[in-house]
């Protein structure tokens, strides 16, 4: 069974430059991990310190409307739980800034579900944003 993890927040800046902030590996470097590497056509992330790594291909639409990542390994959380799911996060103008509706989907049964969930509300509430 697999299942999805969803997110809803809204950022003070123009979906352009949020597209970047989710696309360019020195902009993930900025909220995400520091570790982050171009690799042929994907992006290497590094958490050094708990021995985890994510590969993602990464697609950034033209309009600056959507962004897709799909992992194509991990051992996050210790787990292979995030391989072969796809991360996206859809960009939606307001008169705020962008609303982004993110969803990771194919997510396997995993006992770090829940634990991933909240580091993804972090990281999108509080790192992104800033």
């Amino acid at each position: 069974m697999t299942r999805e993890i969803r997110h809803s927040i809204v950022i003070a800046a123009a979906p352009e430059v949020v597209s970047a902030a989710l696309s360019a590996p020195v902009q993930l470097a900025r909220w995400w991990t520091r570790e982050v590497q171009q690799a042929d056509d994907c992006v290497r992330l590094r958490w050094s310190s708990h021995g985890w790594q994510v590969v993602l291909r990464i697609d950034q639409g033209a309009d600056h409307r959507v962004v897709r990542w799909r992992c194509e390994r991990s051992n996050m959380r210790d787990t292979a739980a995030w391989e072969g799911t796809v991360m996206r996060f859809d960009l939606i103008s307001t008169s705020e800034g962008t609303r982004v509706e993110f969803v990771q989907s194919g997510f396997r049964d995993s006992p770090c579900l829940e634990a991933c969930s909240q580091s993804w509300q972090y990281f999108l509430g509080s790192s992104l944003k800033r």
